[in-house]
């Protein structure tokens, strides 16, 4: 069925929006940095797709799950969004652990 993978990345990705807003780990702790932070990664991934594809070492797969749009050659939409969200949640994964582990030396602390 047509874009199930961009919507599974789109649901996925609105997932990670809803951990973050709820315990204000990344872009609702200091939104600046965080999209600044969140357009390295893309531009970066995005980047080392755009050499890979160049090299010959990616191309584009076919699948019925995907919808067949490419914003340049063997680029898919959907990376785009892949990207976006491994960034994203690189992110807020870091922010957690960096607040598990002072809350944990704070309290070790006492």
């Amino acid at each position: 069925m047509r874009g199930t993978y961009l919507a599974a990345e789109l649901v996925s990705l609105a997932c990670i929006v809803a951990v973050d807003a709820r315990l204000r780990l990344y872009f609702w702790a200091d939104a600046r940095r965080a999209a600044l932070v969140l357009a390295t990664g893309i531009v970066l991934f995005v980047g080392w797709d755009l050499v890979a594809i160049a090299a010959g070492f990616y191309g584009r797969g076919e699948s019925d799950a995907m919808l067949g749009v490419e914003v340049a050659p063997h680029l898919p939409v959907e990376e785009l969004v892949f990207v976006t969200f491994l960034s994203y949640v690189t992110m807020v994964v870091l922010a957690l652990v960096r607040r598990t582990l002072a809350a944990r030396e704070a309290r070790d602390a006492r």
